[in-house]
């Protein structure tokens, strides 16, 4: 295989599945990493710990956040995301790649609470599609449409205390699922804690209250261990808070990387990579999703490609962007 066959593989695998660091909170989607087995992320998912440090406690009046989500609560979710790509192989800069939008509607359902406040949730995407674009290549619309629809009817139940940290974590997969969409999936569950609810403090807190959480980055072949998402009290009620978030990662570290769907041979190693994201979302205490939200994620990697039966280097460079909103109905 030629190398400019191998870039341009390369690239069109790296644009339709969005291969950016781990982002936190409103993204249940992509940004999405390489995979390892769909059962390691399962078990890895429902294994990952947060740490929550309060840095302040806010103003007062101050209280205890807490979710009191009742028996048979249903929710129904629309996630939006869209997302553009820039790049340069060995310094000549690529064509802008814009990805047509994506659209998930998941239903969440609360099947039962336990007397210490646990509940269990049942979450089933129904929907997943392409939002009509007539600037995406045709051939790219296709090809995403048919991958994202084989994630319909995809279950994931797990139990959320009332602090916000889930546990037993769950997966039901269609039979003839693509192995190509393992990542999404692990995405997915690598992304529970912040899709389902943000982790409380213990301590009251009000308006200006900040804490830092800390998780385990259950799925991923990048030099990362940790995720740290900073939340602020923007406002807050009896039944509701509005958050912000903010999170910074980089590594100068070289990490190997597997990416399935990449052509034989080709040799992915991720040189560096920076992500910052920003956000906001309001959370109903009796609800199981936020009601809304959005957030922001620029990611700017650096890797190197060595194509098959070749020992000769090609630098990329790729800055993604991606933009997310969530509004529950």
């Amino acid at each position: 295989m030629k190398k400019p066959v191998v870039l341009s593989a390369i690239v069109l695998l790296i644009a339709g599945w969005g291969i950016t660091p781990p982002s936190p909170s409103v993204n249940a989607q992509t940004p999405l990493v390489a995979p390892q087995t769909l059962p390691d992320a399962t078990e890895s998912a429902a294994e990952a710990k947060s740490t929550i440090v309060l840095l302040d406690p806010g103003a007062q009046p101050r209280q205890i956040l807490r979710f009191k989500p009742a028996a048979n609560t249903k929710q129904t979710t629309v996630l939006t995301m869209n997302m553009d790509m820039t790049g340069t192989v060995d310094g000549q800069v690529m064509p802008n790649i814009n990805m047509p939008a994506i659209q998930m509607t998941i239903e969440s359902e609360v099947t039962q609470v336990e007397a210490n406040g646990d509940a269990q949730i049942k979450v089933t995407y129904t929907d997943v599609d392409v939002v009509s674009d007539k600037t995406a290549p045709p051939e790219l619309i296709r090809t995403l449409r048919a991958q994202l629809q084989q994630l319909k009817d995809v279950t994931i139940s797990y139990v959320i205390d009332e602090q916000g940290i889930t546990k037993d974590v769950n997966v039901s997969l269609p039979e003839d699922l693509d192995p190509n969409l393992e990542q999404l999936l692990q995405q997915m569950l690598g992304s529970l804690e912040q899709l389902s609810a943000v982790p409380f403090p213990e301590e009251a807190v009000g308006v200006g209250a900040t804490w830092q959480v800390s998780s385990a980055v259950p799925v991923s072949e990048l030099p990362l261990d940790q995720i740290q998402v900073l939340y602020e009290v923007e406002d807050i009620e009896d039944d509701q808070v509005t958050l912000k978030m903010s999170m910074q990662q980089q590594s100068q570290e070289s990490s190997q990387m597997d990416l399935p769907g990449a052509p034989p041979g080709v040799n992915f190693k991720v040189q560096s990579f920076a992500t910052q994201s920003a956000g906001t979302m309001t959370i109903g205490f009796d609800r199981i999703m936020p009601l809304n939200g959005m957030m922001s994620t620029l990611s700017n990697m650096e890797f190197l490609l060595t194509a098959p039966e070749s020992e000769q280097e090609t630098l990329m460079r790729m800055t993604s962007s991606v933009q997310v909103t969530m509004d529950s109905l």
